[in-house]
């Protein structure tokens, strides 16, 4: 995490002093609710716990699951263990990589195989700092892991259930690419060979390159004067290809214009070549001058991005409008990433979590509610749908993720929420029969994430449909750094996958 994950994290201490204060009738009706929706539509499993080891736990956790009925999550390694922790399951018995495991059964999640005839996997020395994962349609599962400067990556070839039908083909320290900074990367991989890696660089101004007839931003950005818009303006995102599935890629990318948080999506109908990413835009904030949620940065943009040529060129079209009219941007993560997937007919589907602002007894800005909304498109990202699915007694959502089961109309919505300032934390999962219809929603783990007053390490969870159209879940709950001292209660977070039936 760079200084402004540090921030957000900063702040959501900041809200917990605030939450004495009260924002009305409508709150206070959502805290005797318990600040979520309780149906019968969905069913969820005990959940399981990834086997994290000594005191070092994880958050941020990403999911993919594959055909033959593999479950692949990764997570962020705790802070106060980030280099090195402690693995049994390693040969050596250390991970210095981000957290990397597969099951076959959604309870017993071993690590992912490394390398042959090498004298020390390169997942225990090549340090690691939060990385994304992915599958292609010729059973290739990719791993990116950002060191700040550079990226891990790694392939692996899959044949069947289980680690010993996986063998990873590629595993380098670097990917490499010419960007100063990533900060979050995203991987998607379609086809047989087709692979994109995006970077996010933390600001609009550092690292804008490609050709603007391609639809890039090009170079020359010139950072804004204070309270001033960037014009022609930067991005935060940069796209690179590969296609050869990942042995080589393009070391200088696209860099998409007046993106911010981003989110990408590969489309996985046969002999598709269309790629998507779908971001915020900071408000229209540069994030280096200006900040998301200044004075002149307070209404935001929601675009997709679109390339139907395996990511040679792009395109940009506007989905919503957004509020970003809360301090430092959200850096609370109120403002949190957009989700998109494409659907088995080659749609889209994307969501996003508005939230909505009022003030505190002393004038201050604060976050009162939000709006849950779901996006489609059968258009190739050109047009949109859009759908209020937010629950009823929602309370203070947010983090949300969407996925859309392989029926390609079952849509699945994620949402973790806390029904007050300072309440404490649930995570909820529900499915829809198809866009339009309302989503049932259930409490996904019966066990609060995090207490009041306290809050859930990371900026996302995800969902995930498996191949038995089953919504799967991976997220963290709060622990104690040091087994029974409260005290040092969510200085510590463990890694959780529940599923749906």
């Amino acid at each position: 995490m760079n200084i402004l994950s540090r921030q957000r994290r900063a702040a959501i201490f900041a809200i917990a002093v605030v939450g004495a204060l009260s924002i009305g009738a409508q709150m206070d009706a959502l805290a005797a609710s318990g600040g979520g929706s309780h149906s019968t539509g969905i069913h969820f499993g005990t959940p399981v716990r990834l086997p994290t080891f000594e005191a070092c736990g994880g958050y941020e956790p990403g999911l993919a699951l594959d055909r033959y009925g593999n479950i692949y999550v990764t997570a962020h390694k705790q802070n106060h263990c980030d280099a090195v922790a402690a693995d049994p399951s390693a040969p050596d018995g250390v991970r210095a990589e981000s957290w990397l495991w597969t099951s076959t059964d959604g309870v017993n999640f071993v690590d992912m195989p490394g390398l042959a005839n090498l004298p020390v996997a390169l997942d225990q020395i090549d340090v690691g700092d939060e990385g994304d994962i992915a599958l292609d349609d010729a059973n290739h599962f990719y791993f990116v892991d950002t060191k700040v400067v550079d990226d891990h990556f790694a392939r692996w070839t899959v044949s069947g259930a289980g680690t010993s039908h996986m063998t990873q083909d590629i595993a380098r320290p670097v990917v490499p690419t010419l960007l100063p900074v990533d900060d979050r990367p995203w991987v998607v991989g379609h086809g047989s060979s087709t692979v994109m890696y995006a970077g996010n660089e933390g600001d609009k101004d550092t690292y804008n390159v490609g050709s603007v007839a391609a639809g890039c931003t090009g170079t020359g950005i010139v950072p804004p004067q204070p309270g001033q818009a960037q014009n022609p303006p930067g991005g935060r995102y940069t796209v690179f290809m590969s296609h050869d599935a990942g042995a080589t890629f393009d070391p200088l990318g696209c860099t998409l214009p007046d993106s911010g948080w981003c989110r990408p999506a590969a489309d996985h109908t046969p002999g598709s070549k269309y790629l998507y990413m779908v971001c915020t835009n900071d408000g229209g904030a540069d994030d280096e001058i200006n900040t998301s949620g200044d004075a002149g940065f307070t209404a935001g943009t929601l675009y997709s991005f679109v390339s139907a040529d395996d990511g040679a060129t792009w395109k940009r079209y506007r989905i919503d409008g957004y509020n970003s009219d809360l301090p430092g941007g959200g850096a609370t993560n109120d403002i949190n990433w957009p989700q998109v997937v494409v659907a088995s007919d080659g749609s889209l589907y994307a969501l996003f979590n508005n939230p909505v602002t009022g003030t505190d007894s002393t004038g201050a800005k604060i976050k009162v509610d939000s709006r849950l909304l779901l996006y489609h498109s059968t258009n190739h990202g050109r047009t949109w749908s859009k759908q209020d699915v937010t629950p009823a007694n929602e309370g203070l959502i947010r983090y949300s993720w969407v996925d859309v089961a392989h029926d390609g109309k079952t849509i699945g919505v994620g949402y973790e929420t806390h029904a007050t300032l300072d309440g404490n934390w649930h995570v909820y999962g529900g499915t829809s029969p198809k866009f339009g219809s309302p989503v049932t929603y259930a409490l996904a783990d019966p066990v609060e994430t995090a207490p009041a007053g306290d809050f859930n390490f990371g900026d996302f969870f995800e969902v995930g449909f498996d191949n038995l159209n089953r919504l799967d879940i991976v997220y963290t709950r709060c622990t104690d750094l040091v087994p029974g001292n409260d005290t040092t209660d969510c200085q510590n977070s463990d890694v959780y996958f529940v599923r749906g039936s």
